[in-house]
């Protein structure tokens, strides 16, 4: 006896673990029975009593009524066991996925009673269900995705396509799961292909991506970029591999044109910068043949042409062309900078060297000066663009100084990592940008009314730091002043 009550404890106690408990429909006597936790899955007390229809209102399911209605009905009349999942809704009116196990008993040839299990699967059954929408969301981006997908079994044989790796190379699903990566790859693509699916393979590699070229069925190359990983069992061994493939031909297509359009470019510019040398050289030829015709002839004629008004006006175009040609000569000369002639420069030794030379205006102008105190600060540049840029920068900020207050020049550094920038702000007249400054680097554009001002200075600055791979800011103000920044390359 106290085996059996330990063995029924042992039940009982099995029972409450595995969420079953039992239950026993008495047809003859009317008389429902349910364990302990089956009245636990139903949120009921343990002293809770029913009749068969309080017990089916529990499935207020339609779907899971029906089914528990039915299956209890032919279990009766035709001796028929069920198994169903159904959904229950508890005494707290909570809705739980349950298993309900019937086996009907007869006495001749009459159902007497039918008895079952009554199990609480509703954790189960929701991980399942949200694995089910899970895999269903996998294969919906698998079969709909415009990236192509691919899986391989593990000698490389197509196990599965979707629609966009199939329209990739115009076959459809069928054609595929014939066919391997060797079908399709193009022969020079063909080796290094297979060295990274054995790297892939033997775990050297997680990933092997690249971008490589594929052979569309009507023969016509793609250009794709392929993400290649491997699926491995419990025991690492491969097993499938799955390719993700991208469509680069567009792209490819439009690079293609882009470089023969930068080609005929490149050619352009240099028969206009051929056509630049010839035209400088010669106008400077005609321009010095002109002036020399006009020194003879004033030494000549000198007394017949002293009264003459048109000579004086000859004299004057002849230097403005000299000139005119100079300015074209400097521009030239800027678009044909070798890079050999690159040095590392101290901008600090230069930029000393600069105001050096200009010492005699900024004493005789009373302009301060305030230095960086860097000592050593190192660019790449061309020495002769450097000391162009720093006198074309200094002299601007002198000569446009204000005349209503003492001129200030302040120069500073600055350390970008692979740029050096040097600032000159000054306190003088100043630019109005909103007005002006779609055409402050324009060749012959000047801003304030200077005899000296020829209009050239910044278009040769611009040209001569970004021949050196930098770039030139401004910020200026009317009679507030203006500051230049200029983006050397680091000498680091």
């Amino acid at each position: 006896m106290p085996h059996t009550r330990a063995y029924r404890e042992l039940l009982e106690k099995t029972a409450h673990y595995a969420k079953m408990g039992s239950w026993e429909v008495d047809l003859i006597n009317h008389t429902i029975y349910w364990s302990d936790v089956t009245k636990l899955i139903h949120g009921v007390p343990l002293n809770f009593e029913c009749n068969l229809n309080e017990a089916i209102n529990f499935f207020k399911d339609p779907v899971s009524r029906k089914k528990i209605t039915e299956s209890f009905e032919n279990a009766v009349k035709y001796d028929q066991e069920y198994d169903l999942k159904l959904l229950l809704t508890t005494a707290k009116n909570k809705e739980i996925w349950v298993r309900a196990i019937g086996m009907p008993v007869f006495e001749n040839g009459t159902c007497v009673k039918v008895y079952g299990l009554f199990q609480d699967i509703d954790v189960e059954e929701r991980q399942h269900s949200e694995l089910n929408k899970q895999l269903q969301f996998t294969n919906n981006v698998f079969l709909n995705s415009s990236i192509g997908i691919v899986i391989y079994d593990k000698n490389t044989n197509i196990f599965k396509v979707n629609e966009g790796f199939c329209e990739m190379l115009g076959y459809t699903s069928s054609e595929m799961n014939k066919m391997t990566f060797r079908d399709f790859i193009h022969p020079d693509d063909l080796e290094e292909s297979l060295i990274g699916l054995q790297k892939l393979k033997k775990g050297k590699i997680k990933s092997f991506t690249k971008e490589k070229r594929y052979k569309h069925k009507n023969g016509k190359t793609i250009y794709i970029h392929l993400v290649l990983t491997v699926i491995r069992d419990k025991d690492q061994n491969p097993i499938q591999y799955l390719g993700q493939v991208i469509d680069l031909t567009k792209e490819h297509e439009s690079k293609e044109k882009l470089k023969s359009y930068l080609n005929v470019t490149k050619d352009q510019n240099q028969r206009l910068l051929n056509f630049a040398h010839i035209v400088s050289h010669n106008l400077r030829s005609h321009s010095g043949n002109l002036k020399m015709l006009l020194d003879l002839m004033n030494m000549q004629y000198k007394d017949q042409l002293k009264e003459n008004e048109i000579m004086p006006l000859f004299d004057q175009a002849i230097e403005g062309l000299g000139e005119t040609i100079q300015n074209l000569n400097e521009v030239v000369l800027v678009h044909t900078s070798d890079k050999k002639k690159f040095k590392k420069l101290n901008l600090i030794k230069y930029l000393d060297a600069s105001l050096e030379s200009i010492s005699a205006i900024i004493k005789d102008e009373k302009v301060v000066i305030e230095k960086p105190h860097e000592k050593q600060v190192d660019i790449l540049a061309i020495p002769a663009y450097l000391e162009s840029i720093l006198l074309n920068l200094l002299t601007n900020a002198i000569k446009y100084r204000s005349p209503d207050r003492q001129s200030h020049i302040a120069i500073s550094l600055e350390n970008s990592g692979r740029f050096i920038s040097l600032a000159v702000k000054d306190n003088g007249l100043g630019i109005d940008l909103v007005k002006h400054k779609e055409k402050l680097f324009g060749m012959y554009k000047t801003f304030h009314d200077h005899s000296d001002s020829r209009g050239i200075g910044l278009f040769i600055t611009k040209n001569q730091i970004e021949a050196m791979g930098g770039f030139i800011e401004v910020e200026s103000e009317v009679n507030k002043g203006s500051l230049f920044k200029v983006y050397f390359k680091n000498g680091k």
